[in-house]
């Protein structure tokens, strides 16, 4: 579904860091039919129908973070979004920065170290298809302290979490403000490791991991059932970032 503007609180971007993008757009084009852009600047839009999807950019030498794919959550306006951060206890790793005309983008540090950006919009709104195959369709963080990172989230978004009745109390699952689906889920996960996991949507899971595995990925973890959101299944690119798949039920 093309879409022209994310909600306030909502995923809205992702961006993968990684030490080789030719790789890259090889890989997820040939696994999720992805095309590329590249801006003069070397960065690299991945489109699919011709809309926008996610992004990749080349790590530099002497960079201090990892390859590994990066979510970028809506905003409205981005210095309340970094007040909100930092006095719900977060730290600023980027401070809120002019992205030419896109827009506005700024990273942050979740009291459990999980890290997660914001972006405020002007000419890019982000990815402009939602909930189609090929496009980000979960988001999964793992955290050594569920309760903290809800009231974190919800204090800086908004947030609202509950655990589905199909779900078996494995995951809270999250809900953005005005939200009619959860977008996302929270599960225990041990310490020092807190992260978000992106979750592309395919509607053939078995397949695309075969595909992945093909094509040079590896699979971590094969297809399993999710109880309360589908089947998914973790997998590394050819350069070892991690991603998962999932096949909603």
């Amino acid at each position: 579904m093309k879409i022209s503007r994310h909600p306030a609180g909502a995923p809205c971007w992702a961006d993968l860091d990684t030490t080789d993008v030719p790789a890259a757009r090889t890989f997820y084009g040939s696994l999720f039919g992805w095309e590329a852009l590249e801006l003069p600047s070397g960065y690299v839009n991945f489109t699919l129908g011709g809309e926008k999807i996610v992004g990749a950019v080349a790590l530099r030498e002497g960079q201090e973070h990892s390859a590994g794919w990066s979510v970028y959550f809506m905003s409205d306006d981005l210095d309340a979004t970094t007040k909100a951060v930092e006095e719900a206890g977060g730290r600023v790793v980027s401070p809120p920065a002019k992205v030419g005309p896109a827009g506005t983008a700024a990273v942050y540090h979740a009291p459990d170290g999980a890290v997660f950006g914001a972006w405020e919009p002007d000419k890019h709104i982000g990815s402009g298809l939602v909930r189609e195959a090929g496009t980000p369709a979960w988001y999964g963080l793992s955290t050594p302290d569920v309760d903290g990172a809800k009231a974190f989230y919800a204090q800086v978004f908004g947030w609202t979490s509950g655990v589905p009745r199909e779900a078996g109390g494995a995951a809270a699952h999250l809900k953005f403000v005005g939200g009619v689906a959860d977008f996302g889920g929270i599960t225990s996960g041990p310490e020092g490791a807190a992260g978000w996991t992106l979750h592309f949507g395919v509607e053939d899971i078995d397949g695309a991991a075969v595909t992945a595995s093909v094509l040079g990925g590896k699979v971590v973890t094969a297809p399993t059932e999710l109880p309360g959101v589908g089947r998914v299944a973790v997998l590394e690119d050819p350069s070892g970032v991690t991603f998962a798949l999932v096949q909603h039920a």
